[in-house]
């Protein structure tokens, strides 16, 4: 694949002080110690997926358990980012921990206004790139030249992405990378099927096989695992990864175990 010069801005400097953040969906659009008093072991918080405008709960949406773990179809409700930033720009810029916001990438040019909408925020470290299920290399290389900015671009892609885009990442070099949980599809009834993402300690295998081939490209890689256990943790980290994002054990009792070397 041939690249221009200017792609090279892409690079831009994300540092994390910790190698831990919470996986987007999870912990809400702003940090709240007081319901999460594990931020403070997280090197960023990432916010739940935001979108140009609004977005209504999906109809069918669902929490469907399976052994290991669970799919999840929600629509990726949100407030839209003009009433995301009036709302959430004060808890962000006057949060203890640097915030990713994480954006739904629905067009170039949308994401080339929401940036503009974003750059200049206090406490902003990256936008995330939540990719379409369906992108192939130039959509890729389009959607990175539309978010090119001041801001450290992170693009996400499941396991089931990673294939097709590696060759593509490594040409353009984005400052990190986001492994986020493959997509499947279940059953519920009457015929019908519900997709959504996988959760859960069963998609471990992939994630740390995706993640072995994401960093042999030399990448920067955040990479989530369906963690519920340390050993899911030191497996990652052995394999090169720069963070562990951390999706349903945030919501357990006593998630500390996850941190404890």
């Amino acid at each position: 694949m041939w690249l221009d010069e200017d792609l090279a801005f892409y690079k831009r400097d994300l540092e994390l002080s910790k190698p831990f953040v919470n996986a987007d969906g999870v912990l809400g659009f702003a940090p709240d110690t007081r319901r999460v008093p594990t931020l403070a072991k997280l090197g960023a918080f990432i916010t739940h997926p935001i979108s140009i405008r609004p977005r209504q709960p999906a109809a069918n949406r669902a929490y469907l358990p399976f052994n290991g773990g669970f799919l999840l179809h929600t629509g990726l409700p949100n407030p839209g980012v003009n009433q995301a930033i009036r709302r959430f720009r004060r808890s962000w810029g006057a949060a203890d921990l640097p915030i990713i916001v994480n954006v739904l990438v629905e067009s170039p040019a949308a994401l080339a206004e929401m940036v503009r909408k974003l750059e200049g925020l206090e406490n902003i470290l990256g936008i995330e790139l939540g990719l379409p299920p369906v992108c192939d290399p130039a959509t890729l290389s389009a959607i990175m030249a539309a978010g090119a900015g001041e801001l450290p671009l992170i693009p996400c892609l499941g396991a089931e992405q990673v294939p097709l885009l590696i060759d593509t990442l490594k040409d353009l070099q984005p400052s990190m990378v986001h492994l986020v949980e493959p997509r499947g599809t279940l059953p519920v009834q009457d015929g019908e099927f519900v997709s959504g993402r996988l959760y859960g300690p069963a998609i471990f295998p992939i994630m740390l096989k995706a993640a072995q081939d994401l960093v042999a490209a030399g990448l920067s890689v955040i990479a989530n695992g369906g963690i519920a256990y340390r050993w899911q943790v030191d497996a990652l980290m052995e394999t090169g990864v720069t963070a562990v994002g951390l999706g349903s054990v945030l919501w357990g009792t006593d998630p500390e175990s996850i941190f404890s070397p």
